[in-house]
């Protein structure tokens, strides 16, 4: 068992780097499209895709049963539709780094949430691992000035950042229950074409048209997020959440800020000084305490 979850927590970093290269990828693309259809084209590519794949495979098996039906459908609105959604509004009435600061927020969130109604539970040394790598996170995106975090101010756009990461501890944990009958690559499937459903009603109501023309960076990013970041990290972040349990699994999603800080020197070529890379020790050492092996955490 021990030897199955070292593996998966390295499919899990590499979900969280996958996702931190996201932001590259979107930036480039919201040049030309806007935040909804950027959505709505990613999630049709995925769900598109992925149950072609199924449907070739498992022909009528590849069909969800009727009783996961809805908690599908509630994971495509709390993790595509709210999760995305909320965080492009947020962002105009708010800041990058107060989005990091609040997404930093969401393993705590899912824990809580999976201890309330999983029924996982969390030794001390877990607890104290997520608040290690919160605090990394917090001076990870502060360049470790205290006049940066001490001058943050919050406004509606952080409530919609924290509604945002709520919702997106809500899919992890529907997603838990789901995979009792439905495979990973099922759950990613369904849950994005059932966002994608919605994200198009949104698209139709905004009046949002289709690009007629694509320049190849964006083609190129928009591949990314749907192959990269979208099909392998959704995947291995659904086979996580089952297989090391909803908790664990959410504590890697403050791996994504020091995944884009060194992506952002691979690719951009940023500097990166000793404040960034202490806030990555704290990471990779909360990270470290809240998946470490031990016979007094157990799921149910």
């Amino acid at each position: 068992m021990h030897s199955k979850n070292d593996k998966m927590y390295f499919f899990l970093v590499l979900t969280a780097v996958l996702w931190g290269g996201n932001p590259v990828a979107v930036k480039s693309v919201l040049g030309e499209i806007t935040p909804i259809m950027t959505v709505l084209i990613r999630y049709i590519g995925i769900s598109a895709i992925l149950l072609t794949i199924m449907f070739i495979k498992e022909g009528r098996h590849a069909l969800p049963p009727k009783h996961q039906i809805l908690p599908l459908i509630l994971m495509g609105i709390t993790g595509i539709v709210l999760n995305n959604g909320l965080q492009f509004i947020g962002l105009q009435y708010s800041t990058v780094v107060n989005c990091s600061l609040v997404a930093a927020t969401t393993p705590a969130i899912t824990a809580i949430l999976a201890v309330l109604f999983l029924k996982e539970t969390m030794n001390k040394k877990q607890w104290l691992g997520i608040f290690i790598s919160l605090l990394g996170v917090i001076y990870l995106v502060a360049h470790g000035s205290m006049e940066i975090i001490k001058n943050l101010s919050f406004n509606k756009g952080d409530l919609l950042f924290l509604v945002s990461q709520a919702s997106w501890a809500v899919y992890t944990l529907l997603g838990r229950r789901v995979m009792e009958d439905v495979s990973p690559m099922g759950v990613t499937a369904w849950a994005g074409f059932s966002g994608a459903i919605f994200m198009g009603i949104a698209a139709l109501y905004e009046g949002v048209a289709a690009p007629s023309r694509l320049s190849y960076d964006t083609l190129l990013s928009l591949s990314y997020m749907i192959i990269g970041s979208g099909i392998l990290a959704m995947n291995w972040w659904n086979t996580g959440v089952r297989v090391v349990g909803a908790n664990r699994a959410a504590i890697f999603t403050n791996i994504i800020p020091l995944a884009a800080m060194a992506l952002s020197v691979v690719l951009l070529h940023e500097h990166v000084g000793w404040h960034e890379i202490a806030g990555g020790i704290w990471i990779i050492f909360g990270v470290y305490l809240t998946t470490k092996k031990t016979r007094a955490v157990r799921t149910a």
